[in-house]
């Protein structure tokens, strides 16, 4: 999918993602509420505006049914640290978010006797596992060799360059009206115009108000209820308190902290070490190729990853019903949401 569509996907998810988090399934909505008819290029001018939202706070939920296997936390040869990362992909999650503008940002995961936190203010985040006792500290600085950009553009032209990208790819409609964290909801949905994609739908529940995303629901093709569902259980658009965004490591914490510099290799005219991941195909049938020896040999001796993937003629393949993924036998891996057939079409050429 467009990578500028992906923009519109609830901006507070995206964070929540990368922590690993959000959870429990969500609460089927009321009686869907009466609004004024839209067309697919009016409730993306809508999504548009959302960026004048200030700030907010909320609760959000993430269900997830791949179709993977349950894994055994316990037992000889159990491997408890990939085990509970894949559950942070495929299990169930709580999480509060707030929101205070594009720099300030903070995610509490909430896990059983035990929370993670990701919290950004301008250049610096945390990163903290209560479980673990540990926090890591990443600052960023240097500044972008480019100057921003100035040049702004309305809601609409913005809808028609989204609609003009995903148009070839993706059939945009809006469907019924519904109910998300108590706020009236239009339904965006996202149809692949292609069968070479395990992706049947991608449904947008966006607030009828601010335009700003609530829900993201991914439907595999031919299932009737969502392989992959986050949103918003409750929300609230006042703007955070500054303090929420302050953070301090227990005393007790071991802490790391690592400092991102930005437009080093740019200046030195260096370039990153190593081969770029290849893509083949484009839009929802893309293919991700990583070169061999980016993943470390030793996951062949990983009991969770023997679990979890079937040896095909060729390799080993992670197969789940949105997204496969091949380990080809020469350590090159293939991903996509494309059949296994397509992996081991592209893994031969």
């Amino acid at each position: 999918m467009s990578s500028r569509l992906v923009r519109w996907l609830p901006a507070a998810l995206a964070p929540v993602v990368v922590a690993g988090a959000v959870a429990a399934p969500l609460v089927a909505a009321a009686a869907p509420p009466s609004l004024p008819d839209r067309t697919p290029q009016q409730v993306l001018e809508l999504v548009a505006k959302a960026k004048s939202v200030e700030g907010f706070s909320g609760t959000l939920q993430q269900t997830s049914d791949l179709g993977l296997p349950e894994l055994p936390t316990t037992g000889a040869g159990t491997d408890t640290d990939t085990a509970s990362v894949l559950d942070l992909l495929t299990g169930d999650h709580t999480a509060r978010v707030w929101v205070d503008g594009a720099d300030r940002s903070r995610v509490a995961v909430l896990d059983d006797m035990a929370e993670r936190d990701a919290v950004r203010d301008g250049s610096s985040v945390w990163l903290w596992d209560s479980k673990k006792n540990t926090a890591v500290h990443v600052v960023a600085s240097g500044k972008a060799d480019a100057a921003p950009r100035t040049t702004t553009r309305t809601p609409a032209e913005i809808a028609d360059a989204v609609l003009s990208e995903v148009g070839p790819t993706t059939a945009t409609t809006v469907d019924t009206t519904q109910r998300v964290a108590g706020r009236d909801a239009y339904t965006l949905v996202l149809t692949p115009r292609t069968d070479a994609t395990t992706v049947g739908s991608v449904q947008l529940a966006v607030d009828a108000a601010t335009g700003l995303p609530l829900q993201v629901e991914v439907f595999a093709r031919g299932a009737s209820s969502p392989a992959f569902e986050s949103g918003f259980t409750s929300i609230d658009y006042s703007v955070p308190a500054a303090s929420t965004f302050d953070f301090t490591p227990p005393a007790d914490a071991t802490v790391e902290t690592k400092t991102l510099t930005a437009g080093d290799h740019e200046r030195s005219g260096s370039k990153p070490s190593g081969a770029r991941p290849e893509v083949t195909g484009s839009g929802w049938s893309a293919v991700v190729e990583i070169p061999a020896g980016k993943v470390p040999a030793s996951i062949e001796s990983n009991p969770t990853y023997e679990r979890l993937t079937t040896a095909v003629d060729g390799g080993r393949v992670l197969s789940t019903s949105l997204v496969n993924v091949l380990r080809t036998d020469d350590g090159r891996v293939l991903a996509g949401a494309v059949p296994v057939s397509r992996l081991r079409a592209v893994a031969a050429d």
